[in-house]
């Protein structure tokens, strides 16, 4: 077990804090320098990020890449999140992390993580300008996936159970909440 990590007073965190940290196992995000531990996800969560990351890699194109977390995508100094699955620029990648705002972030709810994915993540993506947020439930289930118009995020498409929805944004690709989650 590793040791407490010392952080600075007076200050926010940073990025290099949340590098500096020594890696423990646990999910930790950055929002306005505040440090965020996120619970492990369960099954049926990974099991949407597992099918998500298998249909988006099918019809990537090569200038972007698909990964699931954990990926530090660094929107500040101050703001660092882990998107259950990223959507990048292949330049963005650097060996520590994406920089800058993905082309697409996609949450999968949970009970622990819902109010934070619905509306921080949301409002803090859009703030920086990324492109795509999109957001599974998988208990209802449902997609929602928002496009970003005139700096604001605005609904292209909403699966529903079994529903398929077929988007153009970040690329085409076909959809169902229910195929994700059975």
């Amino acid at each position: 077990m590793g040791g407490v990590p010392t952080f600075p007073h007076g200050r926010p965190l940073t990025w290099a804090d949340l590098e500096a940290m020594p890696d423990d196992g646990h999910r930790f995000e950055l929002v306005d320098g505040v440090l965020v531990m996120s619970p492990s996800p369960r099954p049926v969560h990974q099991r949407v990020v597992a099918r998500l990351l298998v249909a988006l890699t099918a019809v990537c194109p090569p200038e972007l890449e698909v990964l699931p977390a954990p990926v530090d995508v660094v929107l500040a100094d101050d703001t660092v999140f882990i998107p259950d699955l990223v959507v990048g620029r292949r330049e963005q990648f650097t060996k520590q992390a994406l920089m800058g705002p993905p082309v697409l972030a996609v949450e999968v709810l949970s009970p622990r993580t819902r109010h934070v994915d619905l509306e921080l993540k949301r409002a803090k993506f859009q703030e920086v300008g990324c492109e795509n947020y999109w957001m599974i439930d998988y208990d209802a289930p449902w997609l929602r996936c928002l496009h970003l118009e005139n700096g604001v995020y605005v609904e292209q498409a909403r699966s529903e159970g079994d529903e398929i929805i077929e988007l153009q944004f970040p690329f085409a690709v076909k959809l169902s909440a229910q195929g994700l989650v059975r």
